[in-house]
């Protein structure tokens, strides 16, 4: 509106005094160091004209030749820009100090300028989050480019932080397919699914979970336990696992027999009242190495007293190991099954001796 009115007075201005200055057109005598520049008011004016606009053309090859777009020779602009980049650095210490209201207020006020654009606003979001200040979280991620994963990244990040996953899935599911090499962006997604109770989605992105290599082969070690089990459990609940169906039968052989995948199977036997079939199931792939990451969800799965086979292996292992804090976890949680709640608090102190983590 002020561009259009300023238009408007220029274009009456120019009405008004053009004909005077055609008709009227002055006379100007500049003398300087011997030499004498003659012209009329209207040629001076013109010549104002065009050096300016050689001196925006030259101002425009600088910052190309020279990478520095981001250098106003505007005073005022460049006064702008130097108190954004101040409050910039200042805000940055703030968020590093964890000053969540500071920290956010002065990447607000970096925002001025329009350098570093993309990361003012991903801190300035989360400075706000963390301050409390939820709507304002959201318009920094609304000001991120449509098209950049940094703002589809950051609206759902921050939906998982408001324990809203599914929401948090919505925003991400058309945007993490087999061909997604943004790793971040897919590692949340995986996330967002397991918290969302998902599995089956899940279960139909892990060949393109260990294609594009979203996780090192650690992450992924520790990440089968933290799906399979669960997936399993879940779907067998609900609408019932089915080791034929598609999305299971797409997965590599190697993970389908993983000892995540045994896990799971397991628990959903025992659920069902199988527990002699998720015994053995346990003992046919349970294996010492694995334990520290399989203890948390065998612990969650009903044997009853079908537990002889899955202790004696413990025992076993026990001979070699006596100071594994993770056997006698399996003990202590063994003898619970079998009603031994005196044999399993004993044997659960000494896990937690040896091993302080599982206390």
């Amino acid at each position: 509106m002020i561009k259009l009115l300023l238009l408007i007075v220029a274009l009456v201005a120019a009405m008004l005094l053009g004909p005077m200055l055609v008709n009227n057109p002055g006379y100007i005598k500049i003398i300087v160091a011997g030499y004498i520049v003659e012209m009329t008011v209207l040629g001076l004016m013109i010549a104002l004209v065009l050096l300016s606009l050689a001196i925006w053309i030259l101002g425009i090859l600088i910052r190309k030749l020279f990478h520095v777009q981001h250098v106003s020779f505007n005073f005022f602009r460049w006064r702008r820009q130097r108190k954004a980049q101040d409050a910039y650095a200042l805000g940055l210490q703030a968020f590093a100090k964890q000053q969540w209201p500071l920290a956010a207020d002065l990447l607000g006020k970096a925002t001025a300028d329009s350098f570093m654009h993309t990361e003012k606003h991903l801190l300035g979001a989360y400075a706000e989050f963390y301050a409390g200040n939820m709507p304002q979280a959201e318009q920094h991620a609304e000001a991120l480019t449509a098209d950049d994963n940094t703002k589809r990244f950051l609206q759902a990040d921050l939906l998982l932080r408001q324990a809203e996953p599914a929401k948090a899935c919505a925003v991400l599911n058309d945007y993490v397919t087999a061909d997604t090499s943004d790793k971040g962006l897919a590692q949340l997604y995986v996330y967002a699914l397991q918290q969302a109770g998902q599995w089956q989605t899940l279960l139909q992105l892990v060949p393109a979970i260990l294609k594009q290599k979203w996780f090192d082969k650690q992450q992924w070690r520790q990440l089968r336990f933290t799906i399979y089990p669960m997936a399993i459990h879940q779907l067998s609940q609900s609408e019932g696992f089915d080791a034929e169906a598609d999305y299971w039968q797409a997965l590599p052989s190697k993970e389908r027999k993983s000892t995540a995948a045994a896990i799971g199977k397991a628990w959903a036997l025992a659920q069902n009242g199988q527990s002699e079939n998720a015994e053995k199931e346990l003992v046919a792939h349970l294996s010492l190495d694995q334990l520290p990451l399989a203890l948390p969800y065998i612990r969650q799965i009903p044997l009853g007293t079908s537990v002889l086979k899955l202790r004696k292996q413990a025992q076993h292992w026990l001979r070699d190991h006596d100071s594994n804090g993770y056997i006698y976890g399996l003990l202590a949680y063994l003898a619970e099954q079998e009603g031994e709640k005196a044999h399993a608090s004993v044997a659960w102190q000494k896990a937690i001796q040896y091993e302080p983590s599982l206390g």
